[in-house]
């Protein structure tokens, strides 16, 4: 998968001959050069989004040459496809411009086109190498609520649609071909899971079709002990459980964060493999992990992390106090990491900046604030690890070369 496909698949019960649900994102760079055009649109340079768009119709012109080249009925559909979604994309811009502002849905409209044309160009690929592919619009089996650009799985809903639409195909020996990030809401909008989706998506039509396994096929062998990055000798961990792995995917590691909530309320087994080396094992993520899993078994970093200091001598003794902080951070929909408290302080951790000024000034009634960004989360996981003092103090041991 040279192309920059992340490929998470399903597998079926044994019973199903096909037993394979796949599920594609879009090449890679391709969201970026969405959200990079939607800005644009909003900022109405006309010329810079001709130019984005550009970029994205030879891309996939370029790929799907590559692909299905000797197949030209193929190419040519696939060029009636991408000029379709192109269109559509270019009037919602359009109208992105004339507004001078971005929705939140209509962000998820554009965004959207990546997986629906990967999703077309990777189910053609398969047809002509004689795999008995057919493309199913996402939209027709995820179900989601209408909060745009981070949407939540209506797992009734999407459980019904994928007995409806999925299971057939399945047991017709056909292997379904989607894309992932991709939802819908009641009402017909499109919809985003967050960033990096597409192994969420994976997950929750795992769950819902009752999946023996999810395999995320990435770029890597596995989960490792560490970023290979940062320490080349960074081991492939075979075996992890569901709080373990969930933790190493809020703090860094190559999954999304969400992608393993499906999963566990399911009970099945998540397989994390590498697209450029089929042949390792990778990692089996299972609600029980492996036998020999105490004490730490990974570290992850999480950069780019915003700290809030809030203290108040109104806490001491008090009740009620952390109910009436931590309501302002809800009412602006902010989600916290990491808690810290002491007696008159509390400190949090944050991803996004985007409404910490608000935040700050809601807070400045109840207690001192003080905003610390461009701060590093370090994260040590394993199990059992507050049994064995000696691992906190091998970390602030570590901890001392960087003063």
């Amino acid at each position: 998968m040279r192309l920059g496909w992340r490929m998470p698949s399903i597998s079926l019960p044994s019973a199903a001959t096909a037993g394979v649900i796949v599920v594609v994102s879009a090449l890679a760079g391709i969201t970026n050069e969405l959200v990079a055009a939607s800005e644009a649109a909003r900022d109405q340079k006309a010329e810079e989004v001709r130019t984005i768009m550009g970029r994205i119709r030879q891309r996939h012109e370029d790929v799907a040459m590559q692909l299905v080249q000797q197949k030209f009925d193929f190419f040519d559909a696939f060029l009636k496809q991408l000029n379709r979604q192109i269109e559509q994309i270019q009037t919602i811009l359009s109208g992105i411009a004339l507004l001078g502002e971005i929705t939140e849905r209509a962000r998820d409209k554009v965004v959207s086109i990546g997986e629906k044309l990967s999703s077309v160009l990777f189910a053609y690929s398969m047809m002509m190498r004689a795999l008995p592919s057919e493309h199913v619009e996402s939209e027709q089996v995820i179900w989601t609520n209408d909060t745009f650009g981070g949407a939540t799985p209506l797992m009734d809903l999407t459980t019904k649609a994928a007995d409806s639409v999925l299971r057939p195909l399945v047991e017709r020996h056909r292997i379904p071909v989607m894309g992932g990030f991709i939802g819908r809401t009641v009402g017909g909008a499109t919809t985003t899971l967050g960033r990096n989706g597409s192994d969420y998506s994976a997950a929750i039509l795992g769950a819902a079709i009752g999946a023996e396994e999810v395999q995320i096929w990435t770029d890597v062998d596995g989960l490792l002990t560490c970023d290979p990055r940062i320490v080349p000798t960074a081991q492939v961990i075979d075996r992890l459980s569901h709080d373990e792995a969930a933790e190493l995917a809020s703090f860094g590691a190559k999954l999304h964060p969400r992608t393993l909530e499906p999963a566990i309320a399911a009970g099945i087994p998540v397989r994390v493999l590498n697209t450029h080396n089929p042949s390792s094992p990778g990692t089996l993520i299972t609600r029980e992990g492996s036998e020999r899993s105490n004490g730490p078994r990974s570290v992850a970093r999480k950069r780019h992390v915003t700290v809030v200091h809030m203290t108040s001598n109104r806490m001491l003794g008090a009740h009620g106090f952390l109910s009436q902080i931590f309501d302002i951070f809800e009412q602006l929909e902010i989600s916290v990491d990491l808690i810290a408290t002491s007696e008159v302080s509390v400190s949090v951790t944050v991803d996004e900046r985007q409404s910490i000024d608000e935040l700050q000034q809601r807070l400045a009634g109840v207690a001192e604030v003080e905003v610390t960004d461009e701060q590093c989360i370090i994260a040590v996981v394993g199990r059992n690890l507050l049994s064995d003092a000696r691992v906190g103090a091998r970390i602030f041991e570590a901890l001392q070369a960087f003063p």
